[in-house]
């Protein structure tokens, strides 16, 4: 799967301003505090599944949607917002791609 930059400024640096973050969980606001590793437009990521009821995200050019998948960075699972990849690659990838486990992502208490 590619990572996808809606903003055309950010698809060829690989600055810290053009950094998408990937979170440690689908479930917590995509903040700072849930960033857990940083990825660039069309960096390669091994994809594993998909939640659809994750918190909302909207991009810079006001779309949006609350689909999340997880990843594989490192040798840790993470979780990419489904906005950060291209439209018609997301529609592939919930039809490929089983859905996450019940519980998967979720903040422990």
């Amino acid at each position: 799967m590619l990572v996808h930059n809606v903003e055309k400024a950010c698809q060829k640096p690989r600055t810290n301003h053009c950094a998408l973050s990937l979170a440690y969980s689908p479930y917590r606001p995509y903040v700072t505090s849930n960033s857990a590793d940083r990825v660039w437009h069309h960096d390669l990521l091994r994809a594993r599944c998909t939640v659809a009821n994750g918190v909302t995200v909207t991009d810079e050019n006001h779309k949006h949607t609350s689909i999340w998948v997880q990843v594989v960075r490192d040798g840790k699972h993470l979780w990419l917002p489904g906005i950060r990849v291209r439209p018609d690659h997301l529609d592939q990838l919930t039809t490929v791609l089983p859905t996450c486990p019940v519980g998967t992502g979720r903040p422990s208490r």
